[in-house]
C-alpha cells in the first residue's frame, strides 16, 4: 500500500500530521504500506534568500495578513500544546518565514540516497523547533550532513527542481489547498492533521476497496 503525503516544511501542522502517520502505522497491521513526502508550498511567492523580507519573523508575516497579536499567541499556544501531546517541542514563535522550494529540492536529493523521511523529519525539526532559516544555503547543507548527506549528494540537481514543480502542479490539479494531504493508493484522500486512528480506519478501508 501506498501513501502519499503533500506537505511543506514550514507547515507545523504538517509536521504534527507526520507524527500521526507513525504513530498511526505502528498500529496498522495490514500490509506494508510505502510513505511518499510531495512537495507543496503555502506561499510561494515567499521571497527567496538574499531578497527584501527573506528570514523575517513568521509573526510578522501572519501579522502584515492580519493577524492580532492576541489571536496568533492564542493559536500558537494550542498548537503547541498539541504538538507536545504528540512529543514535539515546538518554538513557533522563533520561526522563520523563508521560501521552502529549495528545502523541497534538497529532501528530493535525499530521497534518491535513500534518506527522504530523515531529511523531512529534520527539516520539520530545524522549522518548528529552533527556528532556522530553511532558505539559507548554509543552514540547509548542515542540515542535509546531519541526515548523512555530503559533498554532491547534499546538492539538489535540475532534476530535483523539476520534480518538487511537478509535484507541486500535481496537487493543484488534485485540488490541494492545504496540507498535509493524504492519499491512500490514489484513491483515498485525508486532508489535514488528522487523528491516528482515523489516518488507521482510511488504510483499514483502502485495503478493503477492490483496486
Amino acid at each position: 500500500m501506498n501513501v502519499d503525503i503533500w506537505s511543506d516544511v514550514a507547515c507545523p501542522w504538517c509536521y504534527l500530521g507526520k507524527r500521526h502517520i507513525e504513530e498511526a502505522l505502528e498500529k496498522w497491521d495490514g500490509d506494508d504500506v510505502a510513505v511518499t513526502w510531495r512537495s507543496f508550498q503555502l506561499q510561494p511567492d515567499a521571497p527567496r534568500f538574499g531578497e527584501p523580507g527573506a528570514g523575517a519573523p513568521t509573526s510578522e508575516y501572519l501579522a502584515a495578513r492580519g493577524y492580532e497579536p492576541a489571536q496568533l499567541a492564542e493559536s500558537q499556544a494550542r498548537l503547541t500544546a498539541m504538538g507536545a501531546a504528540a512529543g514535539l517541542e515546538y518554538h513557533l514563535d522563533q520561526g522563520k518565514h523563508a521560501n521552502t522550494f529549495e528545502a523541497h529540492a534538497l529532501i528530493k536529493a535525499a530521497e534518491r540516497q535513500g534518506l527522504g523521511d530523515a531529511m523531512v523529519e529534520r527539516l520539520f525539526k530545524a522549522q518548528h523547533e529552533e527556528g532556522l532559516r530553511l532558505d539559507d544555503p548554509e543552514v540547509l547543507t548542515a542540515l542535509a550532513a546531519d541526515v548523512g548527506l555530503e559533498g554532491d549528494a547534499a546538492v539538489p540537481t535540475d532534476e530535483d527542481r523539476e520534480a518538487v514543480a511537478t509535484e507541486i502542479e500535481t496537487a493543484r490539479g488534485i485540488g490541494v489547498n492545504g496540507v498535509p494531504f493524504f492519499v491512500i493508493d490514489r484513491r483515498l484522500a485525508l486532508s489535514g492533521a488528522q487523528p491516528a486512528e482515523v489516518i488507521v480506519q482510511a488504510l483499514e478501508q483502502a485495503a478493503q476497496e477492490p483496486v
